[in-house]
């Protein structure tokens, strides 16, 4: 029996390897007995852990599917969710269905097992000789270690804590930072969210005098094989800046939050999307913005992971995909030139027959296509440039919050202008409104009615607004009973 407390959570890289490296160590020893000492022999040992890392980010039970498309079924994103789906169930905050609890300790085993091996993988470099790596790969690897570290304990503390606008001394989760069989202690959600800003901290230091995306080195394919390449595909220095403002965010200190976002909006390169990449054929539109990407992750098995969550097959339609009614998306997107919206079609699927009464479709932000530009292919954004802009307006609603929904509304094809007049609370509002339009898909919703630790979320039912109570109840995920068990957790 495998138990799932952090304590007894093993080595699980040379297993994600198997999927996707033929790289000599795996010859060494049989395939699943792979001793870290083996791995870390070499530089591209140390590449392939880190790699296998992100790979395991991939899998359902983390961001390809559970920690981003399933998360918008609580902040009551879809106007109809399949009641065979586990999405039904956490709709309706439902965490002791035999679905629910088999996803959510899913999303706390996989996450942790991350978390032990990008301990075992930072162990080693912290004892290991820099002369073995070429160039600055040894703080670049280094720093992406710790920034996720940071970023996995902090999407880990928002789904299984209270906020910190609810309780910031409530206990909260192990913080893990070694990989051995010790019982890691309980930090409050206070002290887990310095230790995240501790990691990140310290991710960002080494990231900034390597990270190709701050120093300005030229990489090519012929450079260290273009190892890299594609930073935004990796936890670059602007990645860990940008998680400083969202934990920033999450504790209130709207100050450094406001710094952290302005700094990642300034100099990450990142730009806006324009209307010539999504004003094309299907294959050729860029529909999860790339250029406004920060962080993402490559997904390779996307068309499986989202085949029955947002699919328009017959067999899963009815009783597993997730979709949006007409009459709610017309208050969604109230705009008849909005890229994201209902009229265009760029970013829904055609109509879909689960009601003769209704009109209903799916979010196709995800979708896959034949023969469709390689550099869109497979993309999950976890952080992108609106969620910046956002944080900025929402911590400066008064002085910046019409001229940045104003500059949102420009970059996604609307033409009205937001009042100037507005007042605060009307500005409070359609930032909200701008969460919703924006970020279909992933994940970001229930984190932001999450941190406001709102009494109450608004949602969409044949074409009326409502609102859903929420309490502490709904908004925390239950540890699984193997942790509070053998974890000394009670």
């Amino acid at each position: 029996m495998i138990m799932k407390t952090i304590k007894q959570i093993s080595i699980l890289i040379a297993l994600a390897l198997l999927t996707f490296s033929c790289n000599d160590w795996l010859d060494v020893k049989p395939k699943t007995q792979v001793e870290s000492s083996e791995l870390f022999k070499t530089e591209s040992g140390y590449k392939d852990a880190l790699w296998g890392i992100y790979t395991q980010m991939t899998e359902t039970s983390m961001y390809g599917l559970n920690m981003t498309i399933a998360l918008d079924a609580m902040a009551k994103m879809y106007s109809r969710i399949g009641t065979s789906s586990v999405m039904y169930y956490l709709s309706n905050y439902d965490y002791t269905s035999s679905l629910s609890q088999s996803t959510i300790d899913a999303v706390w085993q996989t996450t942790y097992s991350t978390i032990a091996n990008l301990n075992n993988l930072i162990a080693n470099l912290e004892q290991e000789d820099t002369g073995k790596f070429s160039e600055n790969n040894y703080q670049v690897i280094y720093g992406e270690a710790l920034g996720l570290r940071a970023f996995l304990h902090f999407d880990l503390l928002r789904l299984f804590a209270p906020s910190y606008a609810a309780d910031s001394d409530a206990a909260a989760i192990p913080y893990v930072k070694t990989f051995d069989y010790n019982i890691t202690e309980t930090s409050t959600v206070s002290q887990t969210l310095d230790l995240i800003l501790e990691d990140l901290e310290k991710a960002a230091s080494l990231l900034k005098e390597s990270d190709p995306l701050v120093t300005g080195r030229q990489i090519s394919t012929s450079d260290d094989n273009g190892y890299l390449l594609n930073r935004n595909l990796r936890f670059n220095y602007y990645a860990a800046v940008a998680t400083m403002a969202r934990v920033y965010h999450y504790k209130g200190d709207k100050s450094n939050a406001t710094l952290k976002a302005q700094e990642v909006i300034d100099n990450s390169g990142c730009t806006w999307t324009s209307v010539d990449q999504i004003a094309v054929t299907e294959a050729d539109r860029d529909r999860t913005f790339t250029s406004e990407q920060i962080f993402a992750l490559k997904i390779e098995s996307m068309e499986t992971n989202i085949q029955y969550a947002l699919s328009l097959d017959s067999r899963w339609c009815s009783y597993n995909s997730v979709s949006v009614m007409a009459d709610d998306a017309a208050l969604i997107y109230p705009y008849s030139t909005d890229w994201r919206g209902w009229t265009t079609l760029y970013g829904w699927s055609e109509d879909i027959a689960v009601s003769s009464w209704y009109v209903y479709r799916l979010p196709t932000k995800l979708w896959q296509y034949e023969d469709m530009v390689t550099a869109y292919e497979c993309l999950m954004p976890l952080i992108r440039l609106p969620e910046m802009k956002l944080i900025i307006a929402e911590c400066n609603p008064t002085t910046q919050g019409v001229e940045i929904i104003n500059e949102i509304r420009e970059h996604r094809g609307i033409a009205e202008k937001f009042p100037e007049s507005a007042t605060e609370g009307e500005v409070l509002t359609e930032i909200r409104n701008e969460y919703q339009r924006e970020f279909y898909c992933e994940g970001v919703m229930w984190f932001y009615y999450k941190r406001l630790n709102s009494g109450n979320i608004p949602y969409y039912s044949y074409g009326r607004q409502y609102g859903q109570t929420m309490d502490q109840d709904k908004y925390v995920w239950p540890m699984p009973d193997e942790e509070i068990e053998f974890g000394n957790r009670n």
